[in-house]
């Protein structure tokens, strides 16, 4: 018990195992067919907004691992992996959660932002990298019909992720 005490008490643990669910949770609507709505084909990335709303309410120090978590999630289960999921979700976890404690307010429109320039980052250097310079026939189309609305839905996810992590932090403080 001592130890508990020493992290912040019952309610931190309590607090973060249950972000920690949601992160798992959300991982796991983004990658099952059918749990999450994919309307004309096009997927969220909802983990971008989880890990950056997550990060913004428990600061830098708990948003590496948290950002570490969604992206060794990922790349775990992506065709794919290069542990690009990984750096990527490691950095805006922390960057998130520093850019909340010395530069910026935490609230809705900071985490729009801040969710609209990492899903940006995000799609072109996967676009870049698996797409771009792969010699696919007509990359410019597969990025406005793909990584472009995905880009966009998971912008409008923001929002209820924001409320959701808000509310939690609140109840469990």
């Amino acid at each position: 018990m001592e130890y508990i005490d020493k992290i912040g008490g019952t309610k931190t643990v309590v607090r973060r195992l249950i972000l920690a669910v949601l992160l798992v949770a959300t991982f796991t609507f983004q990658n099952t067919g059918g749990l999450f709505p994919e309307p004309f084909g096009i997927k969220a990335i909802i983990l971008i907004p989880a890990t950056i709303c997550i990060s913004m309410f428990e600061r830098e120090f708990a948003g590496i691992f948290y950002g570490l978590a969604a992206g060794a999630m990922l790349d775990a289960f992506s065709a794919q992996s290069m542990i690009l999921n990984s750096l990527f979700f490691t950095c805006i976890g922390f960057l998130s959660g520093a850019l909340i404690t010395y530069l910026m307010r935490n609230n809705l429109l900071c985490a729009t932002i801040f969710v609209s320039a990492s899903s940006f980052v995000y799609t072109a250097l996967v676009y870049f990298i698996y797409y771009a310079f792969n010699g696919t026939d007509s990359p410019v189309y597969t990025y406005f019909r793909y990584f472009f609305p995905s880009m966009i839905y998971t912008i409008l996810l923001t929002p209820l992720y924001y409320v959701l992590v808000r509310e939690i932090s609140k109840k469990f403080k």
